[in-house]
């Protein structure tokens, strides 16, 4: 079992149950600080790891050390949806819990904002590759309840503030995006009155390495392109002189493609600067070193419960400075912020019509889990290496990438078993996800199951059978599993999930596992 976990011997940081509701007015910062203390000592012996990608001995130390795994019912080999919290999350979100059953005044809530809102923020300012940057972390980042409400931010507020008219401008977007960042899209045109040029899609042609002339003029873009050139002249086939936002996913839920963001983002300036260029990156915050000060999207929306190992229900949303992106947008919520202050405390007159020109006109959300907030600065904490010290963003996206070969070769060994017609070299026949080109792809696998075998059948009977969880998906029609490993997985996952998968289609052929498919897929 797990030793980093909620203990009551933690001493000074969290003190004992009696002492709770003695302790001074002022003592919560002093308390957490104390705890971040404990953890990063804690950290010490792991100095020398370096966290090779392919080092599972080392991998594996600290999995076990920051996740309690001997605690879990079963093995999420999902993170696309949801991963398992790091301990210090928990353990941290269990210190601040304790806080606010014994106090919640306003003076306590106050440290707790100052510890989510200022230093929480600050870290991920540092994590996603903006610490170069003047700009206060509250000028740059927001705090949400997931990306959801992140992406509805933007496609609400470009309209409500006059940046975008859907009457003569196009928004473009793509097909595999996620619901709340395609489909909300199309909502937003069948009930707004939008034009009817006014959202435009790049299109996936899905189990396919190319597409026809006709397709690609009409940017439609294999599943498994051969290079980033295919998705970008996709991309720009459909960017004209009236396309003010074009909105995509990062890495995709539901194709696993990874975009070139970085060449996408020169290339769309080439076209047009004041192009608002939106990242959705529900699929690589806490995966990809995103670098944002060096990409240059305009704007980012994340959750902590994904691929971070974060808390549930905190989001983040970014707003670049250099291109003035907060400004065009008109926040759909305007109430208080964690320190429990409206726009009007910061000198903006609500009469005036005015709000912060930064990504601080999206923090006033009303009453938002101070538990969650302040877990989310552990999250940050670690993988920026103050716990763990060899965990670097760049060290978390090379050791997924692994995890996602290492699912690779699994499924290439084990496919066969489920399509006697298998071959390597073509693999885009039954896998959604890139083979070709492996800088185009991170660790989420998409992939079919064999005729007459429901792939929710298949999940759940890889859950109950062999306690893993997995994704069952309806893409284009599609029904699809989805395999998506994380940093809180061990090497003998991957290869023990791509087993279960296969296992539980055998039974279900041979009739010895029912059929009783789910009346619902997942994203």
């Amino acid at each position: 079992m797990s030793d980093f976990i909620w203990r009551d011997d933690l001493g000074a940081a969290l003190a004992t149950d009696g002492a709770w509701k003695k302790a001074p007015p002022g003592s919560a910062l002093e308390r957490i600080f104390a705890a971040i203390a404990l953890w990063r000592g804690e950290g010490r012996p792991f100095a020398g790891h370096a966290l090779a990608p392919d080092d599972e001995a080392q991998w594996e130390a600290l999995v076990r050390r920051y996740f309690d795994r001997d605690a879990f019912g079963c093995i999420s080999v999902n993170a696309a949806n949801m991963c398992p919290a790091l301990t210090p999350v928990s353990a941290m979100g269990e210190l601040v819990r304790r806080l606010m059953e014994v106090d919640i005044s306003f003076a306590l809530r106050g440290e707790l904002a100052e510890a989510g809102l200022v230093h929480g923020l600050d870290a991920v300012k540092t994590w996603i590759g903006l610490g170069g940057l003047d700009a206060p972390a509250n000028a740059l980042l927001a705090l949400t309840a997931n990306a959801t409400q992140a992406n509805n931010c933007i496609n609400n507020g470009l309209v409500a503030s006059g940046f975008f008219n859907p009457a003569r401008d196009n928004v473009v977007v793509w097909d595999v995006n996620h619901p709340t960042n395609h489909e909300a899209w199309l909502y937003r045109k069948a009930t707004q009155g939008w034009g009817p040029d006014s959202v435009r899609i790049m299109r996936t042609k899905l189990f396919a390495q190319t597409v026809s002339v006709d397709e690609a003029r009409a940017g439609v873009v294999p599943s498994d392109p051969a290079g980033e050139d295919e998705i970008v002249a996709a991309l720009l086939r459909l960017v004209d002189r009236n396309t003010k936002v074009v909105s995509l996913s990062w890495q995709s839920n539901e194709s696993g493609l990874v975009l070139p963001m970085r060449r996408i983002v020169e290339e769309l300036r080439a076209v047009n600067k004041d192009i608002h260029i939106h990242a959705d990156s529900a699929q690589a915050f806490g995966v990809l070193d995103m670098r944002l000060e060096e990409t240059g999207v305009d704007s980012i929306a994340g959750s902590f419960h994904k691929w971070p190992c974060g808390p549930r229900m905190v989001g983040v949303i970014y707003m670049n400075p250099a291109t003035g992106a907060a400004e065009r947008f008109a926040p759909g919520a305007w109430g208080y912020d964690e320190h429990i202050n409206t726009p009007a405390h910061y000198g903006f007159a609500p009469e005036s019509g005015g709000i912060d020109a930064t990504a601080r006109r999206f923090s006033y959300l009303g009453q938002q889990n101070d538990v969650t907030l302040v877990a989310a600065w552990m999250t940050a904490l670690f993988h920026t290496g103050h716990f763990h010290p060899g965990v670097t963003p760049k060290r978390v996206e090379a050791r997924t990438h692994a995890l996602g070969t290492r699912l690779k070769n699994a499924l290439f060994r084990h496919l066969p078993r489920m399509f006697p017609d298998f071959r390597e070299d073509a693999a885009w026949r039954h896998i959604v996800t890139p083979t070709t080109n492996d800088a185009l792809r991170s660790a989420v696998y998409l992939f079919r199951t064999p005729e007459g075998v429901a792939a929710g059948d298949v999940m759940q009977h890889v859950y109950a059978k062999h306690r893993f969880a997995i994704a069952y998906l309806r893409v284009m029609g599609q029904d699809l599993l989805r395999v998506s490993p994380s940093i809180c997985n061990l090497a003998g996952d991957v290869e023990g999930v791509v087993a279960a998968i296969a296992d539980v289609v055998e039974a279900l052929r041979a009739g010895t596992l029912p059929s009783s498919p789910p009346s619902r897929a997942y994203i």
